[in-house]
């Protein structure tokens, strides 16, 4: 018999984007609200709303809303239904002298037990500038928890990756 999951582990989740251009072309892009429209209906969105919304010191919070198709399991869609409603938020701080940016990301989901948090960083390297990202997946849901962590984690990659082909086609 399987044992049954620790509720408190998490999914960690990290990747890399490269993006063919230098740091400030690479910010104005991932920070440009037709970009991330783009990118969110790329990825399936529907009903996708975009804001763009400028921080003290230079940076930017980003926050994009779609709605998914849930492309689950019969275990999980049980949970969340036909679609699947999220709020992404990315936030980027100031450029360091070097003209870096370290930011947050979090993803939340209406009417489904899954936490996402992460941290983002664009740094000179790669083809010219790359996106770090290192996101904690959580789903609070007993016995399938890491399950459904998996899946959002091979979704995620899958995204990221699509992201990266569009950068590099508006650069």
């Amino acid at each position: 018999m399987d044992e049954p999951e620790d509720p408190d582990v998490a999914k960690s989740l990290t990747a890399q984007l490269d993006i063919a251009t230098d740091l400030v072309t690479a910010y104005s892009l991932v920070t440009d609200e037709s970009y991330v429209n783009d990118v969110a209906t790329a990825t399936g969105g529907t009903d996708v709303t975009v804001s763009v919304t400028p921080t003290h010191g230079g940076g930017a919070d980003v926050v994009s809303s779609r709605t998914l198709p849930a492309d689950v399991p019969s275990y999980a869609k049980a949970m969340i239904g036909e679609t699947i409603s999220l709020t992404e938020t990315r936030t980027f701080g100031p450029a360091a002298a070097d003209g870096s940016r370290d930011g947050t990301i979090t993803v939340a989901f209406a009417g489904a037990p899954v936490v996402i948090t992460g941290t983002l960083r664009l740094s000179a390297g790669g083809g010219g500038t790359l996106v770090a990202v290192e996101m904690t997946i959580k789903a609070a849901v007993p016995f399938v928890g890491g399950k459904i962590e998996q899946l959002c984690a091979d979704q995620i990659e899958a995204a990221l990756r699509q992201e990266e082909k569009i950068a590099n086609s508006r650069v």
